[in-house]
């Protein structure tokens, strides 16, 4: 009964007018089991004492006692591959020191294209104004070796043989003059 009214306590009911509290979270009662209820006479019987339990002694942990066993012979298969694995990384060592000679050597040539680039714009300006054909012109005109063709010349180009150059004084003249007016009539006439 005692517990029944200390439960009841707790327990707060609303009817409209007090704000709203919720119970105390607690677990549910239980019924007494048929052994503990008391019929007929409210007092309580004593409760034998428990004897406290005895917990066995815990012995110490023993490690067992390994045998190691003797050291074998090594693999010939593990040596194989131990020297393998050497092998390509001495390789991959020496792959990368001649990729950095090999950067190296494009960076110098890079380096000396442009400067021969730049060498080789100065030479192509110092070339043309070698060549000016108008000072070549003047040259040779003042000369006397060079000679303005006139109007009734006519001046032929053979380029069958090796860089010659032959000079017809009488080409304006005869039946290679007479065909050459027609042909410039002829051509006048149709443009």
């Amino acid at each position: 009964m005692a517990t029944e009214r200390r439960n009841n306590t707790r327990r707060y009911r609303t009817y409209g007018s007090v704000a709203y509290q919720p119970e105390f979270e607690q677990e549910p009662i239980r019924e007494p089991a048929r052994k503990e209820r008391i019929q007929g006479n409210t007092v309580r019987r004593q409760e034998p004492r428990r004897r406290p339990q005895v917990r066995p002694r815990r012995r110490p942990a023993v490690r067992p006692s390994i045998q190691v066993r003797p050291q074998g012979a090594v693999a010939p298969f593990a040596v194989v591959g131990l020297f393998a694995v050497l092998a390509c990384a001495l390789l991959l060592v020496m792959s990368c020191a001649q990729l950095a000679t090999a950067n190296n050597d494009i960076v110098k040539l890079r380096d000396e294209l442009a400067n021969l680039q730049d060498e080789n714009r100065t030479l192509l300006a110092k070339y043309e104004l070698v060549y000016d054909l108008e000072a070549i012109e003047k040259q040779f005109l003042s000369d006397g070796t060079m000679i303005k063709p006139g109007t009734g010349q006519t001046v032929y180009l053979d380029l069958s043989t090796e860089d010659n150059v032959v000079y017809y004084d009488g080409a304006g003249e005869g039946l290679s003059g007479m065909l050459q007016r027609a042909e410039r009539f002829f051509a006048g006439l149709l443009s």
